[in-house]
């Protein structure tokens, strides 16, 4: 049976029942849950005692507070998706649990948070390492699970980890595709049947870039060039960058690896879609 606790003190004291013995594995969320979140919490359950899924909207990691209005709030079905798959938990703190004080200090994020997402999302990863370690501080998992589909936030959140939490272990997780490629995310609802046609040809792009590779063809330039002029011949999607680098790290490379990782952002319909693939001979 799930559990719900929207008090910290209950989580509290439900958390130190847990005998020091068992794994705590912990899928942190903002909600809006879908079936990419869903793996998370079923390798979760595969490989730990007990699972923990918290939900909970982080305002410091919007770049403005009409996004942060706009971003999904569905509590209900959330915690139904959480009981069909027999989470132990579910944890939606108040505000004032995770952050009690009227001014928050900021972490600030490793290098890993330059460029691409950190440069066009002003504090953005500041406001993402601040609750996780919060969250951390709160749950205290044996593992933490994320979702390889927002790839800089990995690289941050380990960095982060590895510094202030060095007995968590952070598993990144595959990205969940939709029938026609797209990566799942809550943004995906905002879309419109011809912006969702548009937002296909991100994955389908990244998909050509990994099979001119295997081709052959290990020239970054090249690569980044093919997937910026598929895009761009569809006007109503507007690319923000792509960038292959090197795994695990947001460094660019010039000649393409096996495990390197070809990253890209673009808007359609106003939504703001990000993706990226690991360059593989699989």
């Amino acid at each position: 049976m799930t559990t719900l606790f929207t008090s910290f003190s209950d989580f509290h004291l439900w958390r130190t029942s847990i005998p020091e013995n068992q794994t705590v594995g912990f899928v942190p969320t903002m909600g809006a849950l879908h079936a990419g979140h869903i793996s998370l919490i079923e390798r979760a359950k595969a490989e730990c005692d007990v699972v923990v899924v918290s939900i909970y909207v982080n305002a410091l990691q919007f770049n403005s507070t009409d996004d942060y209005a706009r971003y999904p709030r569905t509590e209900e079905s959330d915690f139904r998706l959480c009981a069909d798959v027999l989470v132990d938990t579910v944890f939606a703190p108040q505000q004032k649990d995770v952050f009690p004080e009227e001014v928050v200090e900021l972490l600030t994020p490793s290098q890993s948070s330059l460029g691409y997402e950190g440069a066009d999302r002003p504090g953005h990863f500041a406001g993402v390492a601040t609750v996780v370690d919060r969250l951390f501080r709160m749950v205290q998992p044996s593992i933490a699970y994320f979702g390889l589909k927002d790839y800089q936030q990995v690289a941050v959140i380990n960095d982060m980890t590895s510094l202030l939490h060095p007995n968590i272990v952070i598993t990144p997780c595959e990205t969940v595709r939709a029938d026609d490629g797209l990566a799942l995310s809550s943004r995906n609802r905002f879309l419109t049947p011809s912006g969702r046609k548009s937002a296909s040809l991100l994955s389908a792009t990244l998909k050509k870039a990994v099979s001119l590779w295997r081709d052959g063809d290990a020239r970054s330039i090249q690569l980044i060039e093919s997937v910026t002029a598929d895009l761009s011949q569809d006007s109503s999607i507007d690319v923000q960058y792509v960038s292959i680098v090197r795994n695990g790290t947001v460094e660019p490379v010039q000649t393409v690896s096996e495990n390197d990782v070809i990253l890209a952002a673009i808007v359609v319909d106003g939504v703001r879609l990000i993706d990226n693939m690991s360059f593989t001979n699989a």
